[in-house]
């Protein structure tokens, strides 16, 4: 996932954390801090500057991670699976939460 320009500095270097554990399960809120060397509310109180959050940020990169392998036609019971859902439906779900249109709406494109 490239880090767009729109993003304040303190987001920039969350994306920095969860693109850095590429293959990995996204930390929580508490390794997020750590490795920013920040309390969890100062990080709060950071991201809300910028107006976003943990959250926000998470669905930001799951988004792209799923766009850019649907795209290469990753099937979505695997892509399910790699980023922690238990079940397609779920990753169905989020992925319409997060983009506003279906996963198959991605590959056609």
């Amino acid at each position: 996932m490239t880090v767009g320009m729109d993003l304040g500095p303190t987001s920039r270097r969350v994306i920095a954390v969860f693109v850095a554990r590429a293959g990995e399960p996204l930390p929580d809120n508490a390794s997020v801090a750590r490795e920013l060397h920040v309390s969890e509310p100062h990080l709060r109180r950071l991201l809300a500057n910028e107006s976003t959050t943990l959250g926000r940020l998470r669905a930001r990169h799951n988004a792209a991670l799923a766009v850019e392998a649907l795209r290469r036609g990753e099937p979505i019971e695997m892509l399910a699976l790699r980023l922690g859902y238990a079940e397609p439906r779920g990753f169905r779900r989020a992925f319409r939460r997060w983009t506003g249109m279906a996963p198959s709406e991605v590959r056609a494109a």
